[in-house]
């Protein structure tokens, strides 16, 4: 055992010095040391309490077990006397980092992943991913019962002592830190004069006095267990938050309960919370928006913060007045909520994915807006990426890169040699199935690693099946184990094909050969055949069947496949549509396309809609096109991003067009919507004087974030989008 002098890192301490040589068990030796000696902290103006790991070594959701080794090296700078101890940890801990970045790079991946990653057609695996655990368990049940809970399948399940030790012990976490802020505030209160803080800390020690030990009592101290939860898991989705929260809501007095959803609202956005999720219906579509539902709305009103990104589930029987109380949210420019329709996510869960109603209707959001099935799955992001119009691309070169050397595309013929356009479209559709099966390969690679090297005793309890079966949360253990890949580029995709099917195989303007020559030449010295394909009205997003059948028929029949894609934990994969930050660097990946792009240029689409400013003639156009699909046949979130010019949009008009637009996209089988509500006039002096719109908020693919905060790339992106008046 190392001697350490230091007193920092104590997941590695406490990993490291766990005598055992069972990695399971030096996790929960490093969690149990993580939750003894972390620094926390009390909020006590709002009253919550700060449990979160933020060290350079540790154990989180999204990386498992990780050590930062120039995180670590630069604490030695600022600790000089802990230097030998420190460069002890980053040698020590490195052969238990398997699951790294790094090593997943040289050692799980193959060379044909390596490149398709590096080429932009296809990415995966290497992000553990988020998920929805019940947080909420803790204080409904308390540890106690947990513990026992743990002990009764144990005794279900023989021989797998190993798992239930490591989820029975992790949750002593909970009561070391629950003893720990009890401390902590009985120390606060000791000097403090103002009443609310005086308030705060007297409920937090009236909270630990029995809990997390035993079941909360009311709102405040549901939403204090809940913080502490939520923060030592790691800050991920707190799921359906107006559902498990509103018992407590409702024995709770109405000021008191008021204050406490501020307060954990405020946390919640000061740590980067993902995704919220409120209202919805049961399997008999009985509405369940409660008023806690509304009050959540009011507080996105009050504080106009773009975190967690909050969704909002519709469906046949939802009040107007909700839908209104959503317009009233999106209209103050804040992005949310983003909007969900269940008669299309329940019945793409059940039909695709075989999850039966009374489940399929319990589906949440984790991350931007991937699908899971709150505390019974791990079926959210972790998967991976493919672009669509870079297999189009691929198409176009016989699988070589743009600079004519041998790529990660397949084989599929010299596209010279096409004598019709449904040889060149089997091309297309056989080059978009490798790019879905590469990122497929690599996220079922980087699952075996998942669940050899990182498995998660935090989240195994707290996960319905995985107790049950004795079996690790990334192991297969819970009851839906689906994965999903997420695509790009699809309407640039669309338009390139739509491009050489018009121009080349019907009214023969061009040949192939002089495409593909001003293609590799970037357009130079084809000026005419430039301005003929970028602008063609053969564009996706305006109503014109001609383009719009081939962007359906190509992305239904890639969701089709991704059903016949099994995942290394036992369920299925299914394709979505959630860009996050990606859709720029998709797009300086790609060649020249026949859809006008020329290479250099980063300008793709960020979610199923058009290539921003290729909409031009009115939303009703744009949501026909996007309706051409068959969104049951996607599985993840598959968004239409939709910019509202802001003056309009807050107008009597605007607000009369609202529920329309929602009403008639839902009807049509539409599955999510999401607003930017913004004028281009500010969005342009944003990027010259930044410094005079800090607040402005805008969707970016899945999420919102601050305009000022994105890159250029994707500012420009936002601003080319086609702004909707009504």
């Amino acid at each position: 055992m190392y001697e350490f002098k230091t007193k920092l890192v104590p997941f590695a301490r406490g990993f490291l010095n766990c005598e055992s040589e069972d990695k399971l068990e030096k996790t929960v030796a490093g969690i149990l040391m993580s939750a003894r000696e972390m620094p926390v902290s009390i909020n006590k103006k709002t009253g919550i309490c700060d449990g979160r790991v933020e060290a350079p070594t540790g154990y989180f959701y999204g990386t498992a077990i990780c050590c930062f080794s120039d995180w670590v090296m630069d604490l030695a700078k600022d600790h000089p006397e802990d230097r030998e101890d420190l460069e002890y940890v980053t040698k020590a801990m490195e052969p238990w980092m398997k699951h790294d970045d790094s090593q997943l790079n040289k050692y799980t991946y193959t060379p044909l992943m390596l490149a398709a990653s590096r080429a932009g057609l296809a990415s995966g695996g290497n992000w553990v991913g988020h998920a929805v655990p019940n947080f909420i368990d803790i204080a409904d049940m308390g540890t106690v019962a947990l513990r026992e809970k743990i002990e009764s399948f144990r005794a279900k399940n023989p021989g797998k002592d190993s798992f239930y030790n490591a989820c029975s012990r992790t949750t002593e976490a909970y009561d070391i830190l629950g003893e720990r802020f009890s401390s902590l505030a009985k120390e606060m209160l000791a000097g403090e004069t103002d009443p609310l803080a005086r308030d705060n800390l007297e409920r937090i020690i009236k909270t630990f006095d029995h809990a997390p030990k035993y079941p909360c009592r009311d709102f405040a101290e549901a939403v204090i267990v809940f913080a502490l939860v939520f923060a030592f898991d790691g800050i991920d989705s707190p799921g359906w938050f107006d559902q498990y929260m509103y018992r407590y809501w409702q024995v709770t007095e109405p000021s008191l309960r008021r204050r406490y959803l501020e307060g954990l609202w405020e946390y919640f956005h000061e740590t980067r919370a993902w995704n919220l999720t409120i209202s919805g219906s049961d399997e008999n579509w009985n509405d369940l928006s409660n008023d806690l539902t509304y009050e959540i709305l009011e507080v996105v009103k009050k504080f106009k913060y773009h975190t967690p990104n909050l969704t909002m589930r519709c469906h046949r029987n939802t009040p107007e007045k909700l839908l209104m109380s959503a317009y009233e949210a999106v209209s103050t420019g804040c992005g949310l909520p983003a909007i969900y329709n269940d008669e299309v996510v329940c019945r793409a869960l059940e039909e695709q994915l075989g999850i039966p109603p009374a489940d399929s209707h319990k589906y949440v959001m984790n991350g931007c807006n991937q699908i899971d099935i709150q505390g019974k799955s791990h079926m959210g992001l972790n998967g991976g990426e493919m672009c669509v119009a870079k297999a189009v691309e691929f198409a176009l070169t016989n699988g070589r890169n743009s600079n004519g050397k041998e790529g990660p595309g397949l084989k599929t013929g010299e596209p010279s040699e096409f004598k019709t356009f449904d040889e060149f479209y089997s091309a297309v559709l056989r080059q978009i199935e490798h790019a879905a099966r590469i990122a497929c390969d690599m996220s079922n690679a980087c699952q075996k690693v998942y669940a050899e090297e990182a498995q998660n005793p935090i989240r195994s309890p707290l996960i319905e099946g995985c107790l049950e079966k004795g079996i690790d949360y990334k192991c297969g253990g819970p009851v839906y184990n689906h994965g999903q890949i997420l695509i790009e580029g699809i309407a640039d995709g669309a338009d390139s094909v739509a491009a050489i099917k018009k121009y080349v195989f019907e009214e023969k303007r061009y040949t192939m050969e002089e495409v593909l020559d001003a293609l590799r030449k970037n357009y130079e010295g084809y000026d005419e055949m430039y301005h003929t394909f970028k602008n063609s009205p053969l564009k996706f997003g305006n109503d014109i069947e001609y383009v719009d059948s081939i962007a359906a028929d190509m992305i239904d029949h890639l969701n089709r496949y991704f059903l016949t894609v099994d995942t290394y934990r036992g369920g299925r994969y299914s394709g979505g549509c959630s860009p996050f930050v990606n859709a720029p660097s998709y797009g300086a990946h790609l060649g020249a396309l026949p859809n006008g792009k020329k290479r250099g240029e980063s300008m793709i689409a960020d979610s199923i809609g058009a290539t921003p400013g290729c909409d031009t003639n009115g939303p009703t156009a744009l949501i026909n096109s996007c309706l051409s699909f068959d969104h049951t046949l996607a599985g993840s979130g598959f968004i239409l991003n939709l910019k509202f010019d802001g003056e309009m949009f807050r107008s009597t008009s605007g607000k009369e067009a609202f529920i329309p637009i929602v009403k008639r996209y839902f009807e049509g089988g539409g599955q999510m919507l999401t607003f930017t509500v913004v004028s281009e006039e500010e969005l342009r002096d944003a990027q010259i004087h930044p410094e005079n719109h800090k607040d402005l908020i805008v969707r970016v693919g899945g999420y919102c974030d601050y305009f000022v905060n994105i890159g250029k790339a994707l500012q420009d992106n936002v601003i080319a989008r086609t702004s909707i008046k009504i």
